[in-house]
């Protein structure tokens, strides 16, 4: 004869631990993934690279003389 499933019954204090847990696992905090912080990099890395890139040109039209990441890539 088969047998059919119970619901459990818990103490009350067991309840409210279980109120914290999915279906008997615990949840790890959330923190960003891989993609998030690629995205983060992607948002904070390519106006950083703009501004010093500006930066870089305004001194050498100033200055006349190649300063900068570019000049050194170039040569």
């Amino acid at each position: 004869m088969p047998q059919t499933a119970r619901p459990h019954s818990r103490p009350l204090s067991q309840t409210k631990a279980a109120a914290h847990r999915v279906r008997g696992l615990d949840l790890d905090k959330p923190r960003p993934t891989a993609a998030g912080w690629a995205l983060i990099m992607l948002y904070f890395g390519v106006p950083a690279m703009l501004i010093g890139a500006l930066i870089d040109i305004v001194i050498q039209l100033a200055s006349g003389e190649c300063v900068g990441l570019w000049c050194w890539l170039f040569r």
